[in-house]
């Protein structure tokens, strides 16, 4: 697992926060005879430098989870590829104009802006109009191939 300095910098600034935290609801509840500070940084009790050491500890890994969760979200947004808004295409070719002006098949248009991949038929219409003298064949071929109903 890596980890950056944001993700780090998250992380402390979680653990010193939980402490302070820790340190504030000790003095308001159980140590109100004594000075925050002395409290924070001089006479702090065995078991409650223990105790602070762990909570400070555990939001630390906090940290560090949240954070990393936070640099994979935005890592994962970064790759989003999205197509919005109107695209110019050719009435009659279907190549759609990119953003330096040029004109692109449909199809390397698509794989450049999406995570779209594509592979290649042939529609029974195509054929018919593209190769009339094997249509016949190609259609019997299809219907002999094609489970019964």
């Amino acid at each position: 697992m890596k980890f950056d300095k944001k993700i780090l910098s998250v992380a402390v600034l979680l653990g010193f926060l939980g402490g302070l935290i820790d340190t504030i609801l000790d003095y308001t509840f159980f140590y109100k005879d004594e000075s925050l500070l002395d409290l924070l940084f001089f006479d702090v009790p065995n078991n409650a430098l223990y105790f602070r050491s762990v909570i400070l500890f555990l939001f630390i890994i906090f940290g560090l989870i949240v954070g990393n969760t936070i640099s994979r979200l935005e890592e994962a947004l970064q790759n989003v590829k999205t197509l919005t808004g109107f695209l110019p295409i050719c009435a009659n070719c279907k190549k759609i104009r990119n953003d330096e002006g040029y004109w692109q098949q449909i199809e390397e248009y698509i794989m450049d802006h999406s995570e779209a991949a594509f592979t290649h038929g042939i529609c029974n219409k195509c054929v018919e109009k593209l190769y009339p003298e094997h249509y016949q064949k190609i259609e019997e071929k299809m219907k002999k191939d094609s489970p019964q109903s």
